[in-house]
């Protein structure tokens, strides 16, 4: 019996195809590699974003589906009709939706957000805001562009802009910062739903000693762009989007070798799982002698959560690391959570390059010894 497909169907049927046989490249050398390429003795950064700025630089992949079903409505493999229909479904035009963020999908599926709207516009381009997200330990700030001018759609929006300058209640972001240190408070930018859009993220510094941001300000964006004489300025009411987030001081320590290792809080809210972790050294040495660690956690299941960025900070010369990670949320609260140390292997004939495993991966050695397993008690 032979089955008769109409138009839309038919281009239902093409896009599945589409999504199945488009490849999803991953260098995991050169994307690990830039991991550490901004790591500094003051300050150490991570995340899965791409910015202009060098010390940004790291881009998260998203998730192979959405890249590519993306990749298909934005580049014009359907006919408009069917692109119109698919707006209509629900979080298909959220920017949060789309971005490969477990904690921003639920955001938007959850009503976890605000939706202010707002935009400035020159020369022909217009940057609007439409949707914003505060758990109390990341800011999320969707960005996008509307132009038809080519001089504005030859790069994706990220590279467009020139800087990223940031106030809360009419002061610098940075007088949040810990006073008299260099460490400062960066924001970064990650993939949106499209070139057309990205998301612009950052947190405070009040677990290493620079002040918690308010639950309820006026966040002014301003972004220069080149080839416009008046940067763009829009000033976003940000509030607090969850309530009653979990915080944990576990205090828990561990030992190896020469390294006493704190686990100092958790938190879990909706929208991100956070940590602080910190690092001493003997008093005689440095925290630049450590190979960079990361941190993974896992739930009682051993389900391991995605990374989405860190930032660390020690004093020049010092014997002290600080650092906050953040990774997606649980999906359902766990019994408990573990949280593994490790270090990518450099090989010893050039330390540029990494150990491969037989598949090709880099080779990560874990450190036992520095493991934590916490129960969750509500």
């Amino acid at each position: 019996m032979s089955i008769h497909l109409n138009p839309e169907d038919k281009e239902i049927e093409h896009l599945q195809k589409l999504i199945r046989n488009t490849p999803l490249q991953v260098d995991l050398i050169d994307r690990t590699m830039e991991r550490y390429s901004n790591m500094k003795t003051r300050r150490y950064k991570r995340s899965n974003s791409r910015s202009k700025r060098v010390r940004n630089a790291f881009f998260g992949t998203s998730a192979a589906l959405v890249m590519a079903f993306t990749l298909v409505v934005s580049t014009g493999f359907i006919s408009p009709t069917m692109a119109a229909s698919l707006k209509q479904v629900p979080g298909m035009n959220s920017i949060f939706q789309l971005a490969g963020d477990l904690g921003l999908q639920t955001a938007d599926e959850k009503g976890l957000l605000s939706k202010p709207n707002l935009s400035d516009t020159h020369d022909g381009l217009t940057l609007s805001v439409p949707e914003v997200m505060f758990d109390g330990t990341r800011i999320s700030i969707a960005l996008e562009r509307q132009t038809t001018d080519k001089r504005f759609l030859n790069t994706e929006l990220p590279l467009l802009l020139d800087d990223l300058i940031l106030s809360i209640n009419g002061e610098d972001i940075h007088s949040y910062a810990p006073a008299n240190t260099s460490n400062s408070i960066d924001p970064y930018t990650i993939p949106g739903k499209n070139s057309n859009s990205t998301i612009i993220q950052f947190s405070d510094l009040r677990n290493q000693g620079g002040k918690p941001f308010p639950d309820k300000f006026n966040l002014t964006v301003s972004m220069p762009v080149s080839g416009i004489k008046q940067p763009f300025k829009i000033e976003i009411p940000v509030e607090k989007n969850t309530k009653n987030n979990l915080v944990f001081t576990p205090s828990l320590k561990r030992k190896y070798s020469n390294i006493d290792y704190t686990l100092e809080k958790v938190e879990l809210t909706p929208i991100t799982t956070s940590i602080t972790t910190r690092i001493k050294l003997p008093t005689n040495s440095k925290i630049s002698s450590l190979p960079f660690l990361e941190y993974e956690i896992y739930d009682d299941k051993g389900k391991q959560l995605k990374f989405i960025s860190n930032n660390g900070w020690s004093a020049t010369d010092g014997n002290v690391l600080i650092t906050d990670s953040r990774f997606e949320p649980f999906t359902s609260l766990p019994k408990s959570i573990t949280i593994k140390v490790d270090k990518v292997i450099l090989r010893k004939d050039d330390k540029s390059k990494f150990e491969l495993d037989k598949d090709g991966n880099p080779k990560i050695e874990y450190f036992p010894d520095l493991e934590i397993t916490y129960p969750i008690n509500p």
